[in-house]
């Protein structure tokens, strides 16, 4: 019984030896292998040779950051961050160093050290601009972008076009999670198609938008602008805020979804000041296959008179097909359409070509009337449409209720 007990005695007294000596080491432990993470086009060989033969010296705090600092020294990366961790469970003393690096703009497998310009260049993307708007004609141009010059998730947009809008813009734009703010100024030109007069705007802008939900959005922002229109002369100032329910998966070709925007505006001018409202209410109807009937109702009422140049315009593909974009224009717009969408192509085609069939209705009015005392005109017909990755084309044939028959066409290029 005593040699028992004694055997339990030693036992146990070996398993608490064996504990202690896999406890971790109270010392820094020593480098005995060094990765590289992140790096593209920079050989490991390369950031490693910056980094110092490392292997074998003990991982103190001090030679992580001898070695962020080297890197940081060399100019090559944006980002470094060196890591420690344990290469075996058994034995503590063993360290990893794990360098993760982002390499800076404009490194190349020609040039590791690309200079201030070249990293400048290497941020911009330059995206062609065209599109053609009904009324006002065939817009051209180009956007430089910089992604990330100011600091990781903004962009720096410069939008310079000619043709029916002529403009020259900068625009800078933060992205978060769940939002982003956007400001921008500049000078644009077109012409008003209601009034035949130019309209040229010196503005500045700032707004801010957030998620609630991944299908509720919120708004908000304001801006300045010095008007010349025609020969009047004006200066105008307006914030508003607004929100956006949008249930479409794919907003190119929505089904079995709404999209509603409701907003609230205070304009203020030379001669007063105006609230508006708008209520923009889109649905989609999947029927037999994928056939879809997308309804819309446009409500924009201001309570009081806007100068001309704020008037909302009627007629085009936009409100009212059958009569030429801007046929009226006044304080406030309410309109309505209905319309069948036909696709003939399958959805996993390249593009998606279709035939739609609709009907319009719309009415322009001064601020003070009542909406249920206006005669809503209306115009009807059909079209074609076809949407590829980057391009869309749209064509109707619409004829309005005093016998006219239209042509409308739009075109845009959008890259994503």
């Amino acid at each position: 019984m005593i040699r028992s007990a004694c055997l339990v005695l030693l036992t146990v007294c070996c398993a608490g030896t064996a504990v202690r000596a896999q406890a971790p080491a109270a010392g820094p432990g020593v480098v005995g292998e060094v990765r590289v993470h992140g790096n593209h086009t920079t050989p490991d060989a390369d950031v490693m040779a910056i980094a110092g033969d490392v292997v074998g010296h003990p991982a103190t705090d001090a030679l992580v950051a001898e070695i962020t600092a080297r890197l940081e020294k060399s100019g090559r990366f944006e980002g470094i961050d060196v890591r420690k961790r344990y290469r075996s469970i058994d034995n503590p003393d063993d360290i990893l160093l794990m360098i993760v690096i982002d390499e800076a703009p404009g490194v190349s497998d020609l040039d590791l050290t690309p200079g201030p310009w070249k990293r400048f260049t290497s941020t911009g993307m330059f995206l062609p601009v065209l599109h053609y708007d009904d009324g006002y004609g065939f817009t051209y141009g180009a956007r430089v972008s910089f992604v990330d010059l100011l600091g990781k998730g903004n962009r720096v947009s410069m939008p310079f076009t000619l043709g029916g809008e002529r403009q020259a813009r900068v625009q800078l734009e933060r992205a978060f999670s769940r939002g982003r703010l956007f400001g921008d100024g500049g000078i644009s030109h077109s012409e008003n198609p209601h009034y035949e007069v130019g309209d040229t705007r010196t503005s500045g802008h700032a707004r801010a938008e957030g998620s609630i939900q991944k299908w509720l959005r919120v708004g908000g922002g304001a801006g300045i602008e010095d008007v010349r229109f025609g020969e009047m002369r004006d200066r105008l100032s307006r914030a508003g805020v607004d929100v956006t329910l949008d249930t479409r998966v794919d907003p190119t070709f929505p089904r079995s979804a709404v999209h509603v925007t409701l907003g609230v505006e205070h304009l203020a001018f030379d001669a007063g000041h105006s609230n508006r409202k708008t209520a923009d209410v889109r649905a989609y109807v999947g029927l037999i296959g994928q056939t879809v009937l997308a309804v819309r109702g446009l409500s924009i009422v201001s309570n009081e008179s806007v100068p001309a140049y704020e008037q909302r315009l009627l007629g085009g593909n936009s409100t009212l097909r059958g009569y030429d974009a801007g046929y009226k224009a006044n304080d406030n717009l309410a309109a309505v359409s209905a319309e069948l969408r036909m696709p003939i192509t399958s959805p996993l085609s390249v593009g998606r070509f279709g035939i739609k069939a609709f009907v319009d209705a719309g009415a322009a009015y001064a601020a003070g009337a009542r909406m249920a005392d206006q005669k809503l005109e209306s115009g009807y017909g059909g079209g074609m449409y076809l949407q590829l990755t980057i391009l869309s084309l749209a064509l109707d044939v619409a004829r309005s209720e005093t016998g006219d028959t239209k042509f409308h066409f739009g075109m845009g290029v959008t890259f994503r």
